[in-house]
Formats: C-alpha cells, structure tokens, sequence
C-alpha cells in the first residue's frame, strides 16, 4: 500500500514537473517571438534579406514548437494558429531572401494577425500585470 501511495506521488510530482517544464518553454518561445519579431521588420525595413530569412526561419521553428506544445494539450485551434503562423513565417523567410520585401511584409503581417489571435483566445492577465496561458 504504501509502495502503490509513493509511486502515485512520484508520478503526479512527475506530471507537475513535466508540465511547468512546457510552460516554463512556451513563455521562452513568446519572448522569443517578440525579440525575433522586432529585428524581422527592422531588417525587412532595412531591405536586409538574410538577415530577415534567418529571422523568419527562427519564427518558423518557434511556432512548429509551440504547434507541439498546444498538441500535447489537444488544443486545435490553438494548433491550428501555430501552423498558420509557422507557414507564414517560411513564407517570409523565401520572399525576404529572395528580395521581395513587400511581400514579405505583407506574409508578416498575416503572421502577426495569426498570433493576435491565439492571444485573445489564450491568453489572460494575471492580477500582478504578467501574462498567462488560459
């Protein structure tokens, strides 16, 4: 019995690890976007072309793993906004290396509407002013 007990309470405390691990990840990601994301247009802005791609190329990886994330927690739309935004960003990754800056910053901002929209279905304030997954 008391065997059956310890192990319930590895596993739970297991579970509890696990999970703050993915949210502890999935915060790294979001600051992640939001740095990648200023030096994107900066570089688009600056006509930039590889330094824009590897910009891009960076969000794309991002959100594939932010596509897993909300996988694990069976969360379609969810899933569903991290593809969007992940085929948006290769996008902008191929238009930018191939020098054709208004397209893609015309990709980028259907990127940015993509991740707007996950926000306001998921994501919440918290009282102290942070920001949290619903």
């Amino acid at each position: 019995m008391k065997r059956t007990l310890f192990l319930t309470a590895c596993f739970a405390g297991l579970v509890l690890t696990v999970c703050g691990q993915d949210e502890a990840d999935y915060q790294k990601w979001m600051k992640t976007v939001g740095a990648t994301s200023g030096s994107l247009r900066k570089n688009l802005d600056a006509k930039n072309g590889d330094a824009a791609s590897a910009d891009a190329k960076k969000l794309q990886e991002v959100f594939e793993q932010v596509h897993m994330f909300w996988h694990k927690k069976n969360v379609n739309d969810a899933m569903t906004f991290a593809m969007d935004a992940s085929a948006a960003f290769r996008d902008v990754a191929s238009q930018a290396a191939a020098g054709k800056f208004d397209d893609a910053a015309a990709s980028l901002k259907k990127a940015s509407a993509t991740c707007g929209g996950c926000h306001a279905a998921h994501r919440e304030k918290a009282a102290d002013g942070s920001w949290k997954i619903k």
